[in-house]
This record gives structure tokens, C-alpha cells and sequence, in this order.
């Protein structure tokens, strides 16, 4: 399993880190985003958006549980946010069933983005992405984001950004 570790100083770094992400996107991969309350996960997603080629705004799905975006490339972008979902795991996955979340992980042509993952972890693939956000202290944008790959696709998603970083510097990757 790999990871990477990454500080990123401002929002923009932020969006930015999603948007390579994107660039390098392909159909059928899942990113289980994880943080607390204004952790940075919808401009996370926002960029992510971006390297898809998403033209809509992208917002927060946090009362309506899913916006689904096109992208072009025969891809589109599922932003699922289950803050919402009852607190309870068995109630959570119940919950998860109304809205099609097993039909949206089965979709060879969406990029899947849950906020909120954990809530929903016995119904993520083993493949995916795990996104961590977590604020840095005295830095009130800056955000530590660590990456967890669970399989070869999103293995090839997160070294897209591990040579993205190493190349430009930016954002930086933590020590």
C-alpha cells in the first residue's frame, strides 16, 4: 500500500493537489475523503473537479447527499457527501442504499469523491484512495493531506501526484 503525505499552505494548495489528481483521473476510481468539519474536503473536491474538466460550480452536496458532474472524456464526476447519514453504521449503509451509492461505485465511467467515507466504509471498493485533511496549527488555510492507495488504480493515481510534487515542489510533501 502506498502513500504520501503532503502540507499544503493555502486553499489554493488545496484545490490544486485535487486538481493533478484529476488530471490523472480515470473512471471507476474512488477517493473516501476524511476530516473534520471545514477540513478542507469540498476544495479538495473542487479542484479535483477542475483536473476533470468540470465546468459547473462545484458545491458542497451536504443536504441533497450527491451532485453528479459531467467531465467530457465519457467520464463524470460522483461528489457524495454522507455527514448527513444516520450516525449508526447499519442505519449509514441503509441510508446509502436510498441515493444508489452501490450503483455510483459501479460505474466504470464516474470518479467517485465520498466526504465523509468512513461513515460508508463497508460499501468502499478496497481500491480507492484515501484522503486525509487535517488543519495546521498557526496556519489557518494550510492543511496536512495524507494519501492511503488500497490497490494498483489508485496506486497510479497517487504517483501521478507523488511526480507532480517531486517535479514542481508544490505542494510540498512533508518530512
Amino acid at each position: 500500500m502506498q502513500s504520501l503525505t503532503i502540507e499544503t499552505p493555502t486553499a489554493v494548495d488545496t484545490r490544486l493537489a485535487g486538481e493533478v489528481l484529476g488530471r490523472n483521473a480515470r473512471g471507476g476510481q474512488v477517493l473516501a475523503l476524511h476530516g473534520d468539519l471545514g477540513a478542507g474536503k469540498t476544495t479538495f473536491v473542487q479542484g479535483l473537479a477542475a483536473g476533470m474538466g468540470v465546468q459547473a460550480r462545484v458545491t458542497s452536496p451536504t443536504f441533497v447527499l450527491v451532485n453528479d458532474y459531467d467531465a467530457g472524456r465519457n467520464l463524470h464526476l460522483v461528489h457524495v457527501d454522507t455527514y448527513r447519514l444516520s450516525d449508526s453504521s447499519g442505519d449509514a449503509l441503509d441510508d446509502a442504499a436510498t441515493f444508489g451509492l452501490d450503483d455510483f461505485l459501479d460505474d466504470p465511467d464516474a470518479v467517485v469523491a465520498i466526504e465523509w467515507a468512513e461513515r460508508v466504509a463497508p460499501l468502499l471498493p478496497a481500491d480507492r484512495l484515501d484522503v486525509t485533511l487535517s488543519g495546521v496549527e498557526g496556519a489557518p488555510d494550510g492543511r496536512v493531506i495524507r494519501f492511503r492507495a488500497g490497490g494498483p488504480q489508485s496506486e497510479a493515481l497517487l504517483a501521478a501526484l507523488a511526480e507532480y510534487v517531486a517535479a514542481t515542489k508544490k505542494p510540498a510533501p512533508t518530512q
